[in-house]
Order: structure tokens, then C-alpha cells, then sequence
């Protein structure tokens, strides 16, 4: 039996309309799914989606963290090193881009903390947290990180580069000579024949997560130094650095694409999977080492396949209701155009 004119078009404009919900959804679907759950959390909440901290600055433009209970531990609110080199670093950048008085300020400030607070030794200095951190529970205070060291060392670095003053430049060697500094003798670095890797969260009871974006983040602050100063213990941070990441990426590939945020095997959220592909190309542009290419498209895969093939093998709830809000607005858009047209 034939179907009459208008039923072609119906049936057509389901196709589109489906079509067009798979093109929207695959351009704009992951920051749509993120506005809808921000919308969720506060009309079913009255509030905003759980995380784990939350940044706030100071009237001097410094950072200040505020943990949300985690894993039984209430740290507070928090002054962090690694996120005052960060907030520097950036405020560097736009001091470097737009001589921009107020971040300039807003940078010396961050500086002026992070040498405030460093923690020096015989020799060498390094941060020491002495606050329980939420996120690994067996990591006791006090703890110290190379994630936070590469990054001061980085702002320091900048430090210098916008005014000149070498102060800043021994600032970061004191720093650099941490690295040299085992995890068992009160520094965060272990040291042995896979490569040296610089831990994000330790301690001496050496029960710490090895955390891959932690430690690459780490050594990459420190061949920022390198590339102003050209100095030999520096490379050599950043060469023992990058044999440990070769050595050991095998560990944190789930095997189906993905990767896992830490040596314990704890899965990377989206956000982190994107760090770590993003982290795995630039090492390649680095290095120009074929393993970290390998890792890149390994990992880079899942995150080019079509947003509603992703979501699907994510078993995505959000997002599946995401795609099916799109093509049902796409669909009754069709069918009011085509009805004020009088085509159906």
C-alpha cells in the first residue's frame, strides 16, 4: 500500500529531526549536559552539584581552598601552595600578555606567599602540608608534594622573568634540590631504576596513589626552569622524570580506552581523562617518544566518538535524557514550520 504525501513528510521529518538532535548533540552536548545538571542540582537540591573543594581569592587575589568533607575528613578551609602557584602562574600570563597592573600585583602577591611559606632544610626546601588532605585518607599530614614544588619552581621561574631579580631564580633551586630528596627520609621523590617518580600526596608511610598528572605536572614545572636556565640537575629532574611516566604508563591504561587517575587503579573521571590524553600529546611534542603517541590515540579514541555512541557506552543518564530533550525540540520545531508552511 502507498503512503500518502503527508505521511512521507512525517516520517521525514522524524529523520531529520533525529539527524539534526545527533549533530547538536555531538557539537554542544557535553556543555549543554553540563548546564542541565547545574539546573537539576539547584531546582531538586537549591543547590549546586557536589565537589569536593571549592576557590575563592582573597582580597590580596590569593586563593584561599575550601574542602568539602570527604572521606571522613573535615580540612576547611585551606591556604594550598599548589593552588596559589597556580593562580600565579596564570596571573603571570596575563602580566606577560597585557602588563596588567592588577594582576601584577595580584602575582607578587601570590609570590610573596610561597616564599613566606616554604619550608627550607639543610640545603633544600620543599612545602609540608600539616593538614589532614580529604582525598587519600592513609596520606598523613604532615605530607608534602611534588606537584606543588614543580609548580612554585614554575612561579618562581615567572617571577623572575618579569622582574629580573635572581632572587627568584634561588628560590626555585632550593626547591629543585627537593627533588633530590627520597620519600623516606621526609621528601616526595622515589627513587629507583624505572625512573624517579615525584609523588602528589606523601608521606613516610610511603602508602601514597602515585598520581599520574601529579607527578608529569611535577617535572614539567621544573623543565620550565630548565628551559630559562639550561641547567644540568634540572634536566636531569625532567629526564629521570619522563623514564618513570614510560616505565609505568602501562599501569594506568584500563585497557578499554580509559585511563586511571592513580596507581591504586581508581578510574579517571571525564575531566581527568582529558588531562591525561592532553598531558600524553604534549610529552610526544616534548620527548618525541612513540609511547606516549601510542597512549595519545589510545586514549584520545573514546573522546572523538559521536556524543551519542559515548553516551550509550557510558550508560549516561544525563546525557541520554540531554539527547532525548534535543531531537524531541528539534522534531516539534520541524512540525511547526512545516505546519505555518502547510506542508503537513
Amino acid at each position: 500500500m502507498k503512503m500518502n504525501k503527508k505521511a512521507v513528510l512525517s516520517i521525514s521529518i522524524f529523520f531529520i529531526s533525529g539527524l539534526l538532535a545527533v549533530m547538536l548533540s555531538n557539537y554542544k552536548g557535553d556543555a549543554w549536559e553540563e548546564i542541565i545538571r547545574k539546573f537539576y542540582y539547584q531546582v531538586a537540591t537549591h543547590g549546586s552539584p557536589p565537589v569536593e573543594y571549592t576557590v575563592s581569592v582573597d582580597s590580596a587575589g590569593i586563593p584561599v581552598v575550601s574542602y568539602t568533607a570527604h572521606n571522613a575528613v573535615r580540612a576547611g578551609e585551606k591556604y594550598n601552595p599548589t593552588t596559589i602557584a597556580l593562580y600565579a602562574i596564570e596571573y603571570a600570563g596575563h602580566v606577560k600578555e597585557k602588563n596588567d597592573s592588577l594582576s601584577r600585583k595580584e602575582f607578587f602577591n601570590c609570590i610573596q606567599w610561597l616564599e613566606e611559606n616554604i619550608t627550607r632544610r639543610d640545603g633544600y626546601a620543599l612545602y609540608e602540608f600539616n593538614w589532614q588532605q580529604p582525598f587519600y585518607p592513609a596520606v598523613k599530614a604532615p605530607w608534602r608534594s611534588g606537584l606543588t614544588s614543580g609548580k612554585a619552581i614554575e612561579a618562581f621561574t615567572a617571577a623572575y622573568e618579569i622582574s629580573g631579580d635572581v632572587h627568584y631564580l634561588n628560590l626555585a633551586r632550593l626547591l629543585l634540590r627537593g627533588f633530590f630528596q627520597p620519600i623516606q627520609n621526609g621528601g616526595f621523590t622515589y627513587i629507583d631504576t624505572n625512573g624517579w617518580w615525584y609523588e602528589e600526596y606523601a608521606d613516610k608511610g610511603l602508602n601514597t596513589p602515585r598520581v599520574l598528572n601529579g607527578h608529569v605536572y611535577a617535572f614539567l614545572g621544573v623543565r620550565r626552569f630548565w628551559l630559562v636556565t639550561k641547567e644540568d640537575s634540572a634536566a636531569f629532574i625532567v629526564q629521570k622524570g619522563t623514564e618513570a611516566v614510560v616505565n609505568t604508563l602501562a599501569n594506568y591504561d584500563v585497557g578499554d580506552g580509559w585511563s586511571y587517575y592513580d596507581g591504586l587503579h581508581k578510574r579517571a573521571d571525564k575531566k581527568y581523562h582529558k588531562i591525561g590524553v592532553e598531558l600524553m600529546q604534549k610529552l610526544w611534542v616534548i620527548t618525541g617518544k612513540p609511547v606516549f603517541l601510542s597512549y595519545y590515540k589510545k586514549w584520545n579514541t573514546p573522546l572523538q566518538r559521536p556524543y551519542l555512541v559515548r553516551i550509550i557506552k557510558e550508560r549516561n543518564r544525563s546525557g541520554m535524557a540531554l539527547f532525548l530533550l534535543v531531537e524531541l525540540t528539534c522534531l516539534l520545531a520541524l512540525f511547526v514550520t512545516a505546519r505555518v508552511l502547510r506542508i503537513v
